[in-house]
């Protein structure tokens, strides 16, 4: 298996568009984002059987944890539904390989070279934007339900209400914003664009197999709110070298094109991955640091005190930067920040990952620093702060030994 790095960057959110303040246009948020190339995050095959070649152990099937039979989303109330849009019946699980994300509208000639490279099977265009939501900065897709769904975790796919509802104006919240953020389903929130503000209901907590993407909204709705028209890209490709189709994505959608794999590589991870494991000093001061933060809040998002608090995957970037070691922002990408390994075999700072969210069984949600002796630190969720607690091992994914 090839493996070819870059400088990291850090979180998928940084693919989307951000509206500037007073209703002004749509700008992208990083004129030529540093995305992290690496192997991708998190097989989610919608609606397929447990991933042939997902690294770390699997979730158990014994009801204990996540799995691919999990059930659909709750939605606020189905019998609210108007039915005045149509939306077609889930058709065909499809892989996601690859989400590519441009400033402005993708040509349909670039996306037509796209849908005609070897091993792609299907493109969906998605519109693309980081807006507030409900007063915080939240990276959203504008998505057509019918056919977007075929891309959905399965959980999610196959529930017409959820789609239903999405076309109708609603908006779906990732479980992980929608919980965190004491977004309840049924509630109501402020979307504010670059055309102004909606008040829309939450009408599910449903993760959307894009990392880093916390919402999903219908095309219309985003078209009011002033996104920019289908300037990023699903790609299925479930044959396909990840590394030969990203070579020929970026020749067929330019060098503005920011790529994010969002499937497991066909190979398994070889025993060392790019880089050097740390040096023991480097490792005793992120767990330092990290130690300072304890009794700090869990903030959704948060990634420095001047924000209250951190997230899980916040608190360790946060950390290790501290100790001179540069690590991506979001949990799915730190999952690849070294070597992977089982729990059996992890060393005090090793990072510890969970696979927690039921919406999408094989979505990478949460981690932690390994201290050692079967203690951990991290910062768990809302409601709580940074802490020293012991290692639960339910649903865990596996262990990564952080390289620099």
């Amino acid at each position: 298996m090839r493996q070819r790095w870059r400088s990291c960057a850090g979180t998928t959110a940084a693919f989307a568009m951000v509206f500037t303040a007073f209703g002004a246009a749509p700008v992208w948020a990083s004129p030529s984002p540093d995305v992290q190339e690496r192997p991708p995050i998190g097989d989610q095959m919608a609606g397929a059987a447990a991933p042939q070649h997902a690294l770390g152990p699997r979730p158990s099937t014994d009801g204990s944890a996540p799995s691919g039979a999990a059930s659909s989303p709750p939605v606020a109330d189905a019998a609210a539904l108007r039915e005045d849009v149509d939306v077609a019946g889930f058709e065909q699980a499809r892989s996601r390989e690859y989400f590519a994300v441009l400033p402005r509208s993708i040509p349909q000639r670039r996306i037509e070279k796209v849908a005609e490279l070897d091993g792609v099977e299907s493109v969906e265009a998605v519109d693309a934007a980081r807006m507030q939501v409900d007063g915080e900065s939240t990276a959203v897709l504008g998505v057509a339900p019918s056919s977007f769904r075929n891309y959905a975790p399965q959980p999610s796919a196959e529930s017409d209400d959820i789609w239903q509802g999405i076309a109708e104006g609603r908006v779906a919240l990732s479980d992980d914003a929608g919980k965190q953020r004491g977004l309840d389903v049924g509630s109501e929130v402020e979307m504010a664009g670059a055309r102004g503000e909606v008040t829309r209901e939450v009408w599910t907590h449903a993760t959307s197999g894009v990392a880093g993407i916390d919402a999903l909204i219908s095309r219309d709705l985003a078209e009011r709110l002033g996104f920019p028209r289908g300037n990023a890209l699903i790609v299925s490709a479930p044959g396909a070298d990840l590394w030969d189709l990203q070579d020929k994505l970026q020749e067929a959608l330019g060098d503005e094109a920011s790529l994010q794999p969002l499937a497991e590589d066909p190979e398994p991870r070889p025993a060392g991955a790019p880089g050097e494991e740390l040096d023991g000093a480097v490792v005793e001061a992120a767990i330092e640091a990290a130690k300072t933060r304890i009794g700090v809040p869990y903030v959704w998002g948060g990634e420095s005190m001047s924000e209250g608090g951190y997230d899980c995957s916040g608190l360790v970037q946060w950390a290790f930067k501290q100790a001179g070691v540069s690590v991506p922002r979001v949990t799915h990408d730190q999952w690849f920040a070294g070597e992977q390994l089982d729990y059996a075999d992890a060393r005090r700072g090793d990072l510890i990952f969970w696979r927690n969210d039921p919406t999408a069984p094989d979505y990478i949600s949460h981690v932690a620093i390994y201290l050692g002796d079967g203690r951990m630190l991290e910062s768990p969720r809302t409601g709580l702060s940074v802490r020293v607690t012991d290692v639960r091992t339910e649903n865990m994914a596996g262990v990564v030994r952080v390289h620099g």
